[in-house]
């Protein structure tokens, strides 16, 4: 079974995202700050990580920065998923490896469920 971890601080769309991915027949994981997602990546070595980029204390970059430097987990997709739409931020998610930078808003769960299954299937 593949691993899908979520880290986003909105609970009811972390729960939401859950239940869809759970239902598809992904083991999904969901946490809300990015030092609970390298700490569960670390140790469940997800398939796909879905990323917010507006965290609490530390954002989405800082995730993507510190994943870099960790050998186990430097590997694994990146989806961002977030409403911060701002070509500064895109570009340096991208250049710090994240596979994708998608706005939450264009996208109904659905969608998002077809491009996790693009990258998993």
């Amino acid at each position: 079974m593949k691993k899908i971890l979520i880290i986003e601080d909105e609970k009811i769309l972390s729960e939401m995202y859950k239940f869809k991915f759970s239902k598809e027949g992904y083991q999904v994981f969901s946490v809300m700050d990015v030092e609970e997602g390298l700490s569960l990546a670390k140790s469940e070595k997800p398939d796909l990580i879905i990323l917010d980029i507006l965290l609490p204390k530390e954002s989405g970059i800082g995730f993507l920065e510190k994943r870099k430097n960790v050998k186990e987990i430097s590997d694994i997709p990146v989806i961002v998923l977030s409403n911060f739409d701002d070509s500064e931020t895109k570009e340096k998610a991208f250049a710090l490896g994240a596979d994708d930078y998608l706005i939450k808003s264009n996208y109904d769960p659905q969608d998002i469920l077809n491009k996790i299954n693009s990258y998993l299937k």
